[in-house]
C-alpha cells in the first residue's frame, strides 16, 4: 500500500495524468488519451474545466478528438448558443444570418447547464460532431468546417487567456 501511494505521489509530481476519459469518449474514441486540460476563470471566478482527448494522446485538426467541458457555474442555453455563434462568426464562419441554420442545430444540442454538468463534443470529421450531456447523446451537428470553427473557440485561442487555455488543452503548455 505504501508503495502504491508513493507511486501515485510521484506521478502527481511529474504531472503524469492517471485520469481516464468519460464513457462517451471511450465509446466514440476507444484509443483516446487525454492530451491536455485547462480551467477557465473570469474575474477570479472559475467557470469551467476543459479536457481534450485524442487517439494516442496526440492532437491534430485532421483526426477525430473529443472536448469535454465540466461547468463550475450555471449557464443558460441561449447564452451558450449566442456565445458560440458570435465566436464562430469572428472566426470566419459567416454572419448571424448565414449561421441561422446552424443556430437551429445548436438549439437541439445545447441546454441550460448547472454546476457539475459535463458537456462533451466529439469531432468525428471536419464537418460533423456528436454532443453529449453528462454521458447522454444530445445531437449530431453537420456544418461545413465545423471542427475548426466551433472547436477553435477553445483550441485556437488568439491571445491572452484564450491562447493559454488553447495551448494547455493541446498539451503545449
Amino acid at each position: 500500500m505504501r508503495r502504491m501511494i508513493a507511486a501515485l505521489a510521484a506521478f502527481a509530481l511529474l504531472g503524469v495524468s492517471t485520469a481516464s476519459a468519460s464513457p462517451e469518449v471511450n465509446r466514440a474514441l476507444p484509443n483516446a488519451e487525454r492530451v491536455g486540460q485547462a480551467s477557465y476563470s473570469m474575474l477570479s471566478v472559475r467557470l469551467f474545466n476543459a479536457e481534450l482527448f485524442a487517439d494516442g494522446g496526440s492532437f491534430s485538426w485532421e483526426r477525430p478528438f473529443a472536448l469535454s467541458i465540466t461547468y463550475d457555474r450555471s449557464a443558460q442555453a441561449n447564452m451558450l448558443i449566442n456565445r458560440s455563434i458570435n465566436e464562430m462568426s469572428s472566426r470566419g464562419a459567416g454572419n448571424a444570418r448565414a449561421l441561422a441554420p446552424l443556430r437551429t442545430q445548436l438549439e437541439r444540442c445545447f441546454t441550460t447547464v448547472s454546476r457539475g454538468d459535463r458537456f462533451t463534443g466529439v469531432s468525428t470529421s471536419s464537418d460533423t460532431a456528436v454532443f453529449y450531456l453528462n454521458g447522454a447523446q444530445r445531437c449530431e451537428v453537420r456544418w461545413p468546417n465545423f471542427r475548426r470553427h466551433f472547436f477553435g473557440i477553445w483550441l485556437a485561442g488568439r491571445d491572452g487567456a484564450a491562447a493559454r487555455l488553447s495551448a494547455q488543452l493541446r498539451g503545449e503548455a
